[in-house]
């Protein structure tokens, strides 16, 4: 059979034969003979695919089903992007509190080896990299600044500067957060790690710098187990509304985090 009998004869029998089937529109005998003998002389196997029905051939989809099966589609993939953003946001949370935690024991086991300079602010960012000291997900940028996974600057520092009257002494770890909306988050992350040191920790406290004054507020103040009571409040016993007193102005603006001990 040549193709032009194919489409001669498809053409003429297909709308039956979607109806009825091939061999009950060739048997009726309304069909002429050329249609019946190619039909005859047709393959076996290309003949079934000819006694298929046409709606069994016309397998598309409607527009109401693809809208239906996207909308299914669109869902699914709020559903994962969602979920992978807050794993994304907890791995992120977890790796920032691990290099903290070990940043903190490392303060406090080399406190009183790192030199200083009385009268004065000493930072120790470029001695915590020459020792070897800044953990994993900390990078060091200056002797002044180092980053966490959140971009937060960090400064391990002394400070034995006049104040007023006060002479300070004290040293501890900086962290600054700078407009973010993680900035109310990671804050509490940091200091519920404060919180597990509390007993080699002096001071836990937030401030802010408004910039309609010159002012600079402090927050928080939490003191660790050897400094709080007698009217000052405990970091061991940190509730939720001392972590939103002390980390509410971090929300979505800068602020900075002290961590300090004597």
């Amino acid at each position: 059979m040549n193709l032009f009998d194919f489409f001669s004869f498809f053409s003429h029998a297909h709308s039956e034969i979607a109806e009825n089937g091939a061999d009950k529109v060739l048997s009726s005998g309304e069909k002429n003979s050329s249609v019946q003998k190619a039909y005859v002389n047709f393959p076996t196997s290309r003949k079934r695919a000819l006694d298929v029905p046409l709606y069994a051939i016309s397998s598309g989809r409607s527009m109401v089903e693809m809208l239906g099966v996207l909308a299914i589609i669109g869902v699914l993939s709020v559903g994962a992007i969602s979920g992978y953003s807050k794993a994304m946001m907890k791995y992120k949370l977890n790796k920032q509190a691990e290099a903290a935690n070990i940043l903190i024991n490392y303060g406090l086991q080399y406190k009183d080896h790192l030199p200083h300079n009385k009268g004065t602010t000493t930072s120790y960012n470029l001695i915590f990299k020459k020792l070897g000291l800044i953990p994993d997900g900390i990078r060091y940028i200056s002797n002044t600044d180092m980053r966490d996974i959140f971009n937060n600057s960090i400064t391990i520092y002394y400070n034995n500067a006049q104040n007023g009257s006060f002479q300070n002494d004290f040293g501890g770890i900086r962290y600054t957060f700078y407009p973010s909306p993680d900035g109310l988050e990671t804050c509490r992350n940091i200091t519920n790690v404060a919180k597990e040191n509390a007993q080699n920790l002096w001071l836990v406290e937030t401030y802010k710098h408004y910039t309609d004054s010159e002012d600079l507020t402090m927050h928080g103040h939490l003191y660790g187990d050897n400094y709080c009571g007698n009217g000052n409040k405990c970091l061991r016993n940190l509730s939720l509304n001392d972590l939103d007193n002390l980390c509410n102005i971090c929300d979505e603006e800068q602020c900075t985090l002290y961590i300090l001990w004597q």
